[in-house]
């Protein structure tokens, strides 16, 4: 087996499914972002409780596609 192809194997793709029920239930604490790998937007929407719940709202559409993009950057550094 080629070194690349069993390294895809053992990246930790994120579900976007799980993305979003994890912003349904805790994304004003950000907890959507530090599951994707965006540790500077979850310590912000954190710190601002989901931007005064605005944020979160806007997250509410846009975390699975922020996961499939997450997951296209760690697919291509192999």
């Amino acid at each position: 087996m080629d070194h690349s192809v069993a390294s895809i194997r053992m990246a930790q793709f994120k579900d976007p499914t799980m993305a979003l029920i994890l912003s349904v239930i805790v994304g004003p604490l950000g907890v959507d972002r530090f599951y994707i790998g965006d540790v500077g937007l979850g310590v912000g929407k954190l710190l601002t409780c989901g931007g005064a719940y605005i944020w979160w709202l806007i997250d509410l559409f846009m975390i699975q596609d922020a996961t499939k993009k997450k997951n296209l950057e760690l697919l291509l550094m192999f």
